[in-house]
């Protein structure tokens, strides 16, 4: 395998463990009422969302996902533009008020988003496979 694909590759390993952080402060939150620990990685999911629905080139800003291709890849595999619209309002809904019951089913709904995105990307980083023609033409509307 040469070195490029393998670094290729890895990004979606990145994506993994990106997708397995949110779910684990998730599950900590609605299993163990824990909810100090939901803040950092929702934040990151949200700029993260926010940068993959507008990306751009001269953004000094690092993000923690949806950075690359591949990443990019994976989501729009997984997710929906009504996914997307979905996970970041129930983002903004558990950050906005933990307390609430409420936000805990919430919660639940996102941990199984971000663990459909973290198992299509250890799928992809196991199994790559050719880019399909809608994909290829969604990402390179975003660049």
């Amino acid at each position: 395998m040469a070195p490029r694909d393998l670094q290729d590759r890895a990004q979606y390993l990145s994506l993994a463990l990106f997708s397995q952080r949110v779910v684990s402060a998730l599950m900590e939150y609605v299993d163990e009422n824990r909810s100090v620990k939901i803040k950092a990685p929702l934040e990151q999911a949200l700029d993260s969302l926010a940068y993959a629905k507008r990306p751009t080139a001269s953004s000094q800003r690092k993000v923690a996902a949806f950075g690359s291709y591949e990443h990019l890849r994976t989501l729009e595999e997984v997710w929906t533009e009504t996914d997307r619209g979905r996970a970041v309002r129930m983002i903004k809904t558990v950050l906005r008020d933990p307390s609430n019951p409420k936000s805990k089913n919430t919660a639940n709904q996102l941990i199984l988003l971000f663990s459909n995105l973290q198992n299509q990307a250890l799928w992809n980083f196991e199994q790559p496979k050719p880019v399909s023609p809608r994909i290829m033409q969604r990402l390179c509307k975003l660049a």
